[in-house]
């Protein structure tokens, strides 16, 4: 390379977590001014110069075009930019509290002013541009507000505060379940296509929104734009979309008739090995189309089965 093009390793920043791509964050966008909301969005890339200290971002709700639902990608500097925290318990609210609420798809600075008879709580914007300027909130559509400031949050967040997930229960799965799973925004899930038939391939994707009727709205994560600008969005319903399979450990070698997935084209491709090469590494996968091709080790991943609302692992071909 030469020295015009050579540049100093150590020059370049090292991103926290929460700005590398694919991070969900929240961002206060500078033309709305500082009683703006903060609004969601997703990192796609640093911005060059690295030196400038800006981002390419997409906002999960904001600056959507009105006729093909795409939003654009957005330059967004970083002081601007913050993460977005961890989903938290519903907690409880005590009058004069300063909050957050979740209000058209934003988070809007405001007060408790009342905890009213029903358990919800009546919250005013402290943005003068709001209106109406007293509104009714659900505990699970409020927070406590936060700052953050040279990388933490003012209060500081505590462990007690985080919602964990519940550990899937072993029983039966209830009928709401089989009929139709239900996803939130910004979930990972896999997508597949209708065009592919019964031996379709499943894409990773998440979750935009919900756009009711069984129906959601979904953003690719592995097939781009043909103009390479962003990745695919679609509207799909339930029975083409499923939650991302767990991480299972991947054996240091796979052996003839385990079943496997191929990522091949965008997608994982459901196979069984046919042949393990000299070299440990490769394999000849038969596909669930019919057809025999060469994988290499990391292209492979340990087949699951989504049923009745559970990852099961598939019986032993015989």
């Amino acid at each position: 390379m030469s020295k015009r093009g050579r540049y100093d390793l150590d020059s370049i920043p090292q991103d926290p977590p929460y700005l590398q791509p694919g991070a969900l964050v929240e961002i206060q966008p500078p033309e709305f001014g500082y009683e703006s909301p903060w609004h969601i969005a997703t990192i796609v890339q640093r911005a060059t110069p690295i030196s400038s200290n800006r981002f390419v971002v997409r906002f999960t709700h904001l600056f959507q075009d009105q006729k093909t639902g795409n939003r654009p990608l957005r330059m967004i500097s970083l002081g601007d930019i913050r993460p977005h925290p961890p989903p938290q318990r519903p907690r409880k609210f005590e009058n004069g509290d300063h909050a957050d609420a979740y209000h058209n798809n934003s988070w809007w600075d405001g007060e408790i002013v009342q905890e009213l008879m029903n358990g919800n709580y009546l919250f005013r914007f402290a943005s003068d541009y709001q209106w109406p300027k007293y509104v009714e909130f659900e505990v699970n559509q409020l927070r406590l507000h936060r700052t953050w400031l040279h990388g933490h949050w003012i209060p500081p967040l505590e462990a007690s505060e985080i919602a964990v997930e519940e550990v899937q229960r072993e029983e039966e799965p209830t009928k709401k379940t089989m009929e139709m799973e239900e996803y939130n925004e910004r979930a990972l899930v896999e997508v597949a296509n209708d065009e592919d038939g019964p031996n379709r391939a499943w894409y990773a994707a998440i979750i935009v929104t919900p756009v009711g009727n069984k129906r959601y709205l979904i953003q690719y994560t592995t097939m781009r734009t043909d103009d390479n600008s962003g990745f695919f969005g679609k509207v799909m319903d339930t029975l083409h979309i499923r939650p991302r399979p767990p991480d299972i450990e991947v054996p240091d070698q796979f052996v003839m008739l385990d079943q496997v997935d191929a990522f091949y084209k965008g997608g994982w491709w459901k196979g069984v090995i046919i042949k393990v090469l000299s070299d440990d590494s490769k394999y000849h996968v038969y596909l669930a189309t019919h057809e025999e091709m060469e994988f290499k080790h990391s292209e492979l991943r340990l087949h699951q089965d989504w049923i009745d609302g559970k990852w099961t692992k598939p019986s032993p071909v015989i």
